[in-house]
């Protein structure tokens, strides 16, 4: 029987997100845990700028192959590549493990700054034969399937409108970054989220506000999204909350799904008991009545990314994240900005590639 092969994992950024949110055993929750507990591949190598963090990935993973310049890690034959930096970095190392040769790059989210930059991520991937995953984690969570399973089944009626929040997030005085603001950090999964049960968007009106000092980047902003099958999308994204918020609300003609941080449920409509309505037989009000929504199978999103990887490279399967989700997602938010820089106007979609709107902000002086 022939030898089934391992594929070689490197990891560029030995972060959180890379490494460190990982327990021993780990869960998984990084990449280097998603890779390291799945049988047909094995973490070989680690790239960080910072020696520290570099060393301790070494030690946590078992892995003797570490440098601090990326290109170095490259020459290492590698078949997988994880980009778990920031995404300022995206773009230059995606294409450099297209051109090295590696067949599968597992990219953080946001994919990058500007569509620009996701253009030459996406053309250098498919020049290269190489399968670019975008790590947009809740496309492989089961219970966002079963909500959009529950929705085709006509559970909550037709889907109308849908609800995020995405609030206490970034930009903390813990995760301060140049360029990423709430929008970019963690309202890309509610736009991507957005996407998986809407399809792709129409027009998008929105604010990008800062509110407080010293952030070089949004800490509040409100959008409506309308898309092309006719669903709206209403996202309330900031980081003035103490609290962390994430959660998915989505109306249905008689029904809502609620997926979040507090839990999931189903509601239905059910006749009103208020005696007003049942004394006037004209009125036939209904009220929401909360129901138990689905038990799925526990299973880590990160994990399942990794598994798919693998299929895709060995079966030809698509991700379930791709490059042009990623870019559909960055595309939203580099509406949000251009709403912004134009008056808060709807912003009709496709955008032309180009620079980032963030930037473009910052050169006007609005921010």
């Amino acid at each position: 029987m022939p030898r089934k092969r391992i594929y070689r994992v490197g990891v560029i950024g030995c972060g959180r997100v890379g490494s460190e949110w990982d327990p021993d055993p780990p869960v998984p929750l990084t990449h280097a845990g998603a890779f390291t507990l799945l049988p047909q591949t094995k973490v070989v190598a680690g790239a960080n700028r910072g020696r520290d963090r570099l060393e301790a990935f070494g030690r946590k993973w078992g892995v003797d192959a570490l440098y601090q310049d990326y290109r170095e890690m490259l020459k290492e034959d590698l078949d997988i590549v994880c980009v778990a930096t920031h995404p300022e970095l995206h773009k230059e190392q995606v294409v450099a493990a297209a051109g090295a040769g590696v067949k599968g790059i597992f990219c953080e989210k946001p994919m990058a700054l500007s569509l620009e930059e996701a253009d030459a991520m996406i053309q250098a991937c498919d020049r290269a034969g190489a399968v670019l995953m975008i790590n947009h984690t809740r496309r492989w969570s089961p219970v966002h399937h079963k909500a959009r399973e529950l929705i085709a089944q006509g559970a909550i009626g037709e889907l109308l409108t849908m609800v995020g929040h995405c609030q206490g997030i970034k930009p903390n005085p813990a995760w301060q970054a140049k360029e990423e603001g709430p929008l970019l950090h963690d309202a890309t999964h509610t736009f991507d989220m957005f996407r998986f049960f809407a399809g792709d968007a129409q027009w998008v009106l929105g604010t990008a506000a800062r509110r407080r000092r010293p952030f070089r980047v949004e800490d509040e902003s409100l959008s409506i999204i309308q898309f092309r099958s006719g669903v709206n999308g209403v996202a309330v994204v900031n980081e003035l909350t103490e609290y962390r918020r994430y959660d998915l609300e989505l109306q249905g003609t008689y029904g809502k799904i609620a997926l979040g941080y507090a839990g999931n449920s189903i509601w239905s409509s059910a006749q009103s008991p208020y005696e007003a309505y049942e004394r006037d037989p004209n009125i036939d009000w209904k009220d929401l009545v909360p129901g138990r929504f689905p038990e799925v199978p526990e299973a880590s999103p990160i994990h399942e990314a990794a598994k798919e990887m693998v299929a895709c490279l060995e079966e030809g399967k698509s991700p379930s994240s791709d490059g042009h989700d990623g870019r559909a997602a960055l595309e939203i938010i580099m509406a949000v900005y251009e709403s912004q820089r134009h008056g808060n106007v709807p912003i009709t979609l496709p955008l032309p590639s180009g620079p980032s709107t963030l930037h473009l902000l910052r050169e006007e002086g609005l921010f």
